[in-house]
């Protein structure tokens, strides 16, 4: 399902985060998982049939993070699935890019997006377009919306219609949102730095809205949604070959909500019960 999201990624010290506020235009929705030796991801879904496909958020147990933000709805195949691939298939950035690039040259096509991505040796976007990705790398920060930075969509996007960008807004709210989420991320250096960014708000707490809330009359403003969920995965212990993993979740809108911390230990049943048990 194409995400009205704000994500960005951060190297601070032994540590890396990787943060998402997922925005929909559903409401009442709730989450599904998957948990497996090697992989845990928050799913995506199917517009075309409201099934759970994919990944929308998650990492594997080789230290490799991702998540994605929509750019532009096509009638091609939705990108949760390729992400899922990635997570799956890849322990690198390089690894990631070149599975994308690879499955291009193959003749997939893939509504448009960002995959932003956390390694434990720096982070990154590839960024999809009509058949065509490129890779922006860097050692330490990175954030995206719903726009390209990039591939040259700008004017695309500016002219597409509301149902194009969906959740996605208009192109100047999502590079307003994407300017202030830089800033902030820029001088983040904890957990709860990484919770007040998704928390914040503009004026109107819409399109341009890092937190999006729903319109007061959502008939006016069909496509603007809300946050639904918000995550914040933490990796540990990036400069040693003991990875620890854990997953800040809160529901609704991190303005307000909780967010509930579980660790992911891939080699843990008690892990996997806890945290299928207890997700928000």
């Amino acid at each position: 399902m194409p995400d009205g999201c704000t994500a960005g990624a951060k190297i601070i010290g032994n540590r890396f985060f990787l943060l998402k506020n997922r925005d929909l235009i559903w409401g009442g929705f709730r989450d599904a998982l998957v948990f497996e030796n090697d992989v845990f991801f928050i799913t995506g879904i199917n517009v075309a049939d409201g099934e759970f496909e994919g990944a929308s958020f998650g990492f594997n147990r080789y230290g490799l993070a991702a998540c994605n933000t929509t750019v532009l709805v096509t009638p091609n195949k939705p990108y949760d699935t390729l992400l899922e691939r990635i997570l799956r298939e890849s322990k690198t950035i390089e690894d990631a890019f070149e599975l994308v690039q690879n499955d291009l040259e193959s003749g997939e096509r893939y509504q448009w997006c960002n995959f932003i991505l956390a390694s434990t040796i720096g982070v990154g976007v590839i960024e999809i377009g009509d058949g065509v990705a490129v890779l922006e790398q860097d050692p330490k920060i990175i954030t995206r919306t719903n726009h390209h930075l990039i591939l040259p969509t700008a004017d695309i996007l500016r002219h597409a219609s509301l149902a194009e960008r969906e959740a996605g807004g208009p192109l100047t709210t999502s590079q307003r949102r994407r300017q202030q989420a830089a800033k902030i991320l820029s001088e983040a250096t904890s957990m709860m730095d990484m919770t007040q960014l998704l928390s914040t708000h503009s004026e109107g707490r819409g399109f341009d809205s890092i937190c999006r809330h729903q319109s007061s009359n959502p008939r006016t403003e069909p496509y603007r949604g809300e946050t639904v969920y918000s995550y914040i995965a933490e990796v540990s212990g990036i400069d040693s070959s003991q990875l620890e993993f854990r997953i800040n979740v809160t529901p609704g809108n991190p303005c307000t909500g909780l967010f509930k911390e579980f660790i992911i230990d891939f080699d843990s049943l008690e892990s996997k019960f806890n945290l299928l048990n207890n997700y928000p």
